[in-house]
C-alpha cells in the first residue's frame, strides 16, 4: 500500500518525456541554518543527454529565489546514466513566516552532430518546470473531513467525503487506521494537498493484499482514523470514522 517547504510539481511541456528526476520533493523547513536536497537524474533515451539548471520567480508573489542555490547548473548524461544536483535553500534572518515560492527548470539544450551523414531532423528538447515552496515559522497543515467513512467490501478498502487542509500551509499526509486511537497503527497512504486545497476521500481506495490479513479479518475494530504530517510525524487529526 501504498520545512519553508519545498514541493515540486513535474511538469513537461511535450510527450517526450526525456527528463528523469527522484525524489520530486525536498519537504523542508528552511529557516535558522537552511537544508540541502539532493536529486538525482536519469536518462532513459539511446542519446546524451544535456540539461541547464535554473531558477525564476516570474509570475510569484512571494519569492524566495535570492535564497536558493543549485549546483551544479549544466548536468551532461550519456545513455542509461545517471548524475545528481544540489538544492539548498536557507531563508535570511527577520524573514516573516509564511510560504515563500520559487521555480527550478531543467532545459535540455541541443548537442551539436558531428557525423556529417546523418541526415537532418526535426530535435525535440523537453523542459522541465518545478515549484518549490517552502515555509517560515512554526506553521502546518490542518486537516478538515466531511462526510467521511470507510467501507470494506471483497478486500476493496473504499473511502467517501472530502479531505481538506484549512491550515498554515501545504504538506503531505500520512493516513492511518487505528484499533484504540494511535496504537496498533496501519498505514493506508498519503495525499498531498496545498494551503486551502480539497480532495476527494477516494484518492486513498485500494485493493487489500494477503499481506494486510489482519485488517481484513479485524476490519470493524479499526474505527479510529488518525492523519500525520509526513514533516514533523505530528498528529494532525484524530477521530471515529463510520
Amino acid at each position: 500500500m501504498k520545512n519553508i517547504f519545498i514541493l515540486f510539481f513535474l511538469l513537461t511541456f511535450n510527450i517526450f518525456g526525456y527528463i528523469n528526476i527522484n525524489p520530486v520533493t525536498f519537504d523542508k523547513k528552511i529557516d535558522n541554518k537552511g537544508e540541502v536536497q539532493e536529486y538525482t537524474l536519469y536518462n532513459p533515451t539511446q542519446n546524451t543527454l544535456k540539461y541547464q539548471l535554473y531558477i525564476t520567480d516570474e509570475g510569484i508573489e512571494k519569492s524566495m529565489k535570492k535564497w536558493i542555490e543549485i549546483f551544479p547548473t549544466t548536468i551532461t548524461l550519456k545513455p542509461g546514466r545517471t548524475s545528481k544536483f544540489k538544492v539548498f535553500a536557507k531563508a535570511p534572518k527577520g524573514v516573516p513566516k509564511g510560504e515563500y515560492l520559487v521555480t527550478v527548470g531543467i532545459k535540455e539544450i541541443a548537442l551539436p552532430k558531428f557525423d556529417s551523414k546523418e541526415k537532418s531532423t526535426v530535435q525535440i528538447l523537453t523542459h522541465l518546470k518545478m515549484d518549490l515552496a517552502g515555509y517560515i515559522g512554526e506553521l502546518n497543515p490542518k486537516i478538515f473531513l466531511k462526510d467521511f467513512s470507510v467501507t470494506l467490501k471483497e478486500n476493496n478498502l473504499n473511502f467517501y467525503g472530502l479531505i481538506a487542509n484549512v491550515g498554515e500551509r501545504r504538506g503531505t499526509l500520512e493516513f492511518y487506521l487505528s484499533k484504540n486511537k494511535s496504537n496498533n497503527l496501519v498505514y493506508i497512504g498519503n495525499l498531498r494537498l496545498l494551503k486551502g486545497e480539497k480532495l476527494e476521500a477516494s484518492k486513498l481506495n485500494q485493493k487489500l493484499s494477503k499481506y494486510d490479513e489482519e485488517i481484513i479479518k479485524n476490519f470493524s475494530s479499526y474505527n479510529t482514523l488518525i492523519v500525520k504530517d509526513s514533516l514533523t510525524k505530528k498528529i494532525l487529526y484524530e477521530t471515529k470514522i463510520k
